[in-house]
């Protein structure tokens, strides 16, 4: 019987070293690009904080995008908690977060113009023909209204 040469691979191994090579040479270029990105999201970060926006603004922005309000309102009433032990004027704010009394068809109005805002699918969530329906439709409609509209023009010194 002949052994192996201790240089030589198994195929096994030569797959292995070849998608090791093929992996890093995406990664670089990922890298190449992430640091690209990086830079573009350090000047929309830059950008809002001169307007008066926070990282943990935009932070908390994802979240409520993320996830469902049900959860939201969990980790607000968790926060309010932990101020109350803490004697902070937030843990005597509880009815932040009493039952929502929006009328319907204003929330509906919210949601859509939100959806606008965002460029979100225009697909609308309530009955068609029914109040909801056409408040939403008309908050989508004034959303994507007021995200189009030049407004830098309005407050920059001339």
């Amino acid at each position: 019987m002949m052994s192996r040469d201790h240089n030589e691979k198994t195929e096994q191994e030569l797959y292995e070293d070849q998608q090791f090579m093929k992996g890093f040479a995406d990664l670089k270029k990922l890298q190449s690009t992430m640091a690209g990105t990086k830079g573009d999201m350090g000047a929309i970060y830059k950008r809002l904080k001169d307007l008066g926006f926070s990282k943990k603004d935009v932070e908390f922005a994802f979240t409520l995008e993320d996830k469902d309000v049900g959860q939201v309102i969990a980790d607000f009433e968790n926060k309010i908690r932990i101020a109350k032990l803490f004697g902070h004027q937030l843990g005597r704010q509880m009815s932040l977060l009493d039952q929502d009394r929006t009328p319907q068809e204003d929330r509906a109005y919210e949601e859509g113009k939100a959806a606008g805002m965002l460029r979100k699918s225009g697909s609308n969530p309530y009955q068609p023909g029914s109040p909801e329906f056409q408040s939403w439709q008309k908050g989508m409609n004034d959303g994507h209204a007021f995200i189009n509209k030049d407004l830098a023009a309005a407050v920059s010194p001339n």
